[in-house]
């Protein structure tokens, strides 16, 4: 799909009411975008900045004396793209560069791949914070922070750790208006339709039609206790992925 479509589409969505975020996001996650590979200067900023490192730093350690300036000129070229400007140095040439480079100095705990600075990446929104009664907080204005993700994520929303075992541990899932059959025997977050509060936990449907959340162990499935029990649910929705934020997601 060409660009030119891509911006009607996004267009369109967005005379419909849709934010042109959530419609970008969606289409790169079903693979409906162009398949460019551009740099991504956010990228590379935000590891100089985590590093206290310049470009200059990098064009130094990484090139003969003779080259620099003239590297220099190529890195600009690509930091400040102009419409069909010719490159003999490619995005996917610093890319591989700047890998090698920042590994050189890293503490070695997560290898920066050159990928990181030429894939695609989507935000998603970080709605609330779980607390150890394994109720959830919803954020509200500017408590809504984002987060990077992988584009197969990009319908979904975060809730962050607020448990200190688990502070700043991320758990992500779709957002939803309704009960969810695949959220049904598995961890995730519903909310009681009669009080209100969010939940996470284990969900048991039971025969009533009425739910329990439970305090299940992840690593034996043993049952530690019940947080709630024979409530009604307003929606529920399954735990798509967690983990733990790396400088690739913040």
């Amino acid at each position: 799909m060409n660009n030119i479509l891509n911006k009607k589409i996004i267009e369109i969505a967005t005379k419909s009411g849709y934010k042109s975020e959530f419609v970008e996001s969606y289409m790169i996650k079903k693979e409906l975008t162009a398949k460019g590979f551009t740099f991504r200067r956010f990228a590379l900023d935000q590891l100089l900045k985590k590093n206290s490192k310049k470009i200059s730093d990098f064009i130094k350690d990484t090139y003969l004396p003779k080259e620099q300036k003239n590297k220099f000129a190529q890195i600009s070229k690509i930091l400040n793209p102009k419409k069909d400007a010719p490159k003999y140095y490619t995005e996917n040439d610093l890319a591989f560069d700047l890998s090698h480079w920042f590994n050189s100095f890293s503490n070695g705990d997560v290898l920066v791949s050159p990928e990181y600075f030429v894939g695609n990446n989507v935000e998603i929104s970080v709605v609330g914070s779980l607390y150890g009664n394994g109720q959830v907080g919803l954020h509200k204005g500017k408590e809504i922070t984002k987060i990077n993700i992988h584009p197969k994520y990009a319908n979904c929303h975060a809730i962050e750790s607020q448990i200190g075992s688990s502070r700043g541990y991320m758990r992500l899932f779709a957002p939803s208006k309704s009960i969810s059959h695949a959220a049904n025997n598995r961890f995730g977050f519903a909310q009681d339709k009669k009080s209100k509060i969010i939940w996470c936990g284990y969900i048991e449907p039971q025969s009533n039609g009425k739910f329990n959340i439970l305090d299940k162990s992840y690593s034996t499935g043993k049952t530690y206790g019940i947080q709630v029990e024979n409530i009604s649910l307003s929606w529920s929705a399954e735990i798509k992925a967690e983990y733990y934020p790396t400088f690739y997601n913040n």
